[in-house]
């Protein structure tokens, strides 16, 4: 499920919007996801936050319908530095994030067990903190898929 071209290390966006686009232009390239689904990840996240605060790390799991996806795929990007987005539990609620889990499942079934390693992934904050400290998509890569996914 994950590939080296999907992961970013020090992923330089002035803001949300312009992450998940950086992120998806590669997905999109590869493949993996139609032309629509970037706004309709962007358009989503106005109604349905993803934001996470997890300890001290702030995530966000950005993701929209399986009509705009041709394969699923997930792209993950270290920031190199946090962005403001809005909380899943207090949409009101901005919150600095400084991982992004750029989601695109086209089958229903597979979402329940990518969502269950992802939240393996989150829940473990020594993980996190490793991913922090990366410096280049292979030892991201490396950390990444020791977890399965």
């Amino acid at each position: 499920m994950i590939e080296k071209d999907l992961l970013f290390c020090n992923l330089s966006a002035s803001n949300f919007s312009e992450a998940i686009i950086k992120m998806g232009n590669i997905m999109e390239k590869k493949g993996k996801i139609r032309k629509s689904y970037i706004d309709a990840v962007i358009e989503r996240e106005k109604t349905f936050p993803t934001g996470l605060e997890v300890g001290t790390f702030g995530i966000a799991i950005p993701h929209t319908d399986r009509q705009h996806v041709n394969i699923s795929a997930v792209a993950i990007a270290k920031l190199d530095k946090p962005l403001k987005v809005y909380s899943m539990i207090e949409p009101q609620k901005k919150i600095d994030i400084n991982l992004m889990f750029l989601m695109a499942i086209e089958d229903p079934d597979g979402q329940v067990k990518i969502l269950q390693k992802l939240m393996s992934i989150i829940q473990d904050t020594s993980l996190l903190k490793k991913i922090e400290m990366t410096n280049t998509k292979d030892e991201m890569y490396t950390l990444i898929k020791s977890t399965g996914l």
